[in-house]
């Protein structure tokens, strides 16, 4: 509206000097009939012929030929009668559904094109063709909002709107016409009045079109907005629910009536509103305390049945958070209920209703989020254990996007309610995206790296791993850092890109063998043979343990291109020999690995190795050295 204004009369010193002959107007008239000729054959070729009959429909001709007449002054009655007989047509247009056809793409063409025009003109200061084209911009904008304006109208009339929506619709239009200020070309108009060139009757037509025009649709509009009745019957729940006739039944009581309207005229709520307003609280806190617990206790039975498949219920599945969600929706449609009741302006209330839809959005996205972790949560153990090669912090990680899209779809579903062009945001995101890159370039590197440590498959939750000075198990791989927990109950949180390049010694990768590694010291007095027969059965009694990986173990030895025991961790080395003489003893080296790499299991086995070599070594005669020095004293002879 601000923007026609200015198109319209920014230029009051061109208009001016409209009458004022120009060296260039004959051949920038020239160029612009042209153009012109153009413009009209593409409006013409435009519409298909469905859309030419629709527009026939709402043809205001007759209206502007009524209104234009001499005879609508003087004879004011009939005149408007007969307007009114031609508004009833539209009116009969709207109840048969019939859409204003208006093709955007052709109006923004000649939008364009006019622009040119008046740039042209401008620039060869041909001030009445610019007064002519601004004439026929302002044209164009209202057809377009009345195109608009009966389309929402019969749009809203589909989706059942309240009264308020079409009086706030109609009276935008009414005072955005009534803005239009014609009087700077109305005396333009005067002083050309008796100029027979192509300009200037191009000029007063396009002013007197514009003129009447105004004139039309202002009649139509106040016509639509108090004969609302013909197109759209009274609802009484939808347009007072009710609750405002009560509202004035309160008011009007002749013992609170003087106390209510003092009340109205100093804090613009009355006693009546104040008591239904308590009703609707009252009701809410009811249906929060007792409806909802009820509806609970009746779907319990129900919702509990468990899922064959997953060996989880319904029940399970829902987040302990819900009821809550529910109470604030509860008492969020409540405040809602109670603002349509104290507001009584319908811009305003236009304003605050995108806010409480995208609320109610955010709760539902929220739900919904909510009830998806549970599902993965609750049954994670049998999918896991139906797809192995399923990654928990995979899942994880998607589940974390799925977070941000939500939000990002609730701030776009704001947007799109507060009227901004998404599209317009999307693009300039192009040049916006380069300063947010460059901004969040840490973030950027660490989501990346992030998305390298899962990828590659460095580690996983729940492994232990080392890197650098860290130690411990890995807690989770979010999108930004990675938290490890170490074995003094710590938590270390590291970025992902640095985490990403350091050297990662993960401990976990192993399927079977965890090293038994030690040396046996035996005395020097025990004699050869029995450490042979020591070692013999020491390697005897490993390659039966049932806790040592032997090279008994059933391993795939199909060729691969990787090896296959060392990608997937696998160690059945025993080596029982004896390795040296040591300078107190004579040293034997077991090495060997477990079964299990877990840590518990892994004691265990090495404790009972170590037992059954202790009774070894007494069974064949030896004993465990340990570090001594002797000393020889010599005598010195007399």
């Amino acid at each position: 509206m601000c923007v026609l204004s200015i198109n319209l009369f920014a230029n009051t010193a061109l208009i001016k000097a409209a009458t004022q002959p120009s060296i260039n107007n004959t051949t920038t008239e020239e160029q612009s009939t042209s153009l012109s000729n153009d413009a009209q054959q593409l409006d013409e070729d435009s519409f298909s012929s469905k859309d030419k009959r629709s527009m026939h429909y709402y043809d205001l001709g007759i209206i502007i030929k009524i209104v234009q007449s001499k005879e609508f002054k003087k004879q004011a009655v009939q005149q408007i009668e007969k307007v009114e007989s031609e508004i009833k047509k539209i009116t009969k247009n709207i109840n048969d559904e019939i859409f204003y056809p208006f093709n955007v793409n052709q109006y923004q063409k000649e939008l364009r094109f006019l622009n040119s025009k008046i740039n042209i003109n401008s620039k060869y200061d041909n001030a009445l063709a610019v007064s002519r084209d601004m004439l026929k911009i302002s044209i164009l904008n209202n057809r377009k909002f009345f195109a608009d304006t009966i389309n929402s109208i019969i749009d809203g009339k589909n989706s059942f709107k309240d009264k308020k929506f079409f009086v706030s619709l109609l009276n935008t239009q009414i005072q955005r016409l009534k803005k239009i200020d014609i009087k700077p070309f109305q005396d333009t108009y005067n002083e050309v009045s008796i100029q027979n060139d192509p300009v200037s009757n191009a000029f007063k037509e396009s002013f007197l079109t514009l003129k009447n025009q105004i004139k039309a649709h202002l009649l139509v509009y106040n016509y639509l907005k108090t004969n609302m009745n013909e197109y759209r019957p009274s609802n009484f729940i939808l347009d007072d629910l009710s609750l405002k006739y009560v509202i004035k039944k309160i008011d009007s009581n002749e013992h609170i009536k003087h106390f209510s309207e003092t009340l109205d005229y100093y804090f613009h709520v009355s006693i009546g509103k104040i008591v239904i307003l308590l009703i609707i609280l009252f009701l809410f806190m009811i249906i929060n305390k007792k409806v909802l617990p009820f509806l609970a206790k009746l779907f319990t039975k129900k919702l509990s049945v468990k899922i064959k498949t997953l060996d989880i219920s319904i029940l399970d599945i829902i987040p302990g958070s819900f009821r809550f969600t529910m109470s604030i929706i509860v008492y969020l449609f409540a405040v809602q209920v109670s603002l349509l009741l104290l507001i009584d302006d319908a811009q305003l209330i236009n304003k605050l209703i995108p806010w409480f839809n995208t609320t109610y959005l955010a709760l539902f996205s929220f739900m919904f989020y909510r009830i998806l972790t549970n599902y993965i949560n609750e049954s994670s153990d049998k999918i896991f254990s139906q797809y192995p090669n399923m990654r928990k912090e995979m899942v994880d990680f998607i589940l974390r996007i799925i977070k941000i899209l939500i939000l990002i779809f609730v701030a776009l579903f704001l947007l799109v309610q507060l009227g901004f062009d998404i599209k317009a945001i999307i693009a300039s995101l192009g040049i916006g995206g380069i300063a947010v890159a460059l901004a969040a370039k840490d973030t950027l590197s660490n989501f990346f790296g992030s998305l390298n440590i899962i990828t590659d498959n460095s580690f996983s939750q729940g492994d232990w791993i080392q890197a650098g000075n860290v130690e411990g198990t890995v807690v989770d791989i979010r999108m930004r850092t990675t938290r490890i927990r170490t074995f003094a109950n710590g938590m270390i949180t590291i970025p992902n890109a640095e985490l990403a390049n350091m050297a990662i010694l993960n401990w976990s990768k192993r399927v079977i063998g965890r090293r038994i590694k030690m040396t046996l010291n035996i005395t020097y007095d025990s004699k050869m043979s029995d450490i042979e027969n020591l070692v013999n059965d020491i390697r005897e009694m490993l390659q039966e343990h049932p806790q040592i990986a032997t090279s008994r173990l059933n391993i795939d030895k199909k060729p691969y291109l990787l090896k296959k025991e060392d990608l997937m961790g696998i160690k059945n080395n025993l080596l029982v020999y004896i390795d040296e003489y040591d300078s107190s003893s004579v040293n034997i080296l077991v090495y060997c690995f477990s079964r299990s790499p877990n840590w518990e299991d892994w004691l265990e086995t090495k404790q009972d190795v170590i037992v059954q070599i202790s009774q070894l070594v007494e069974k064949n005669h030896c004993k465990f050295a340990f570090p001594t020095q002797t000393i020889f004293l010599e005598k010195e002879e007399n």
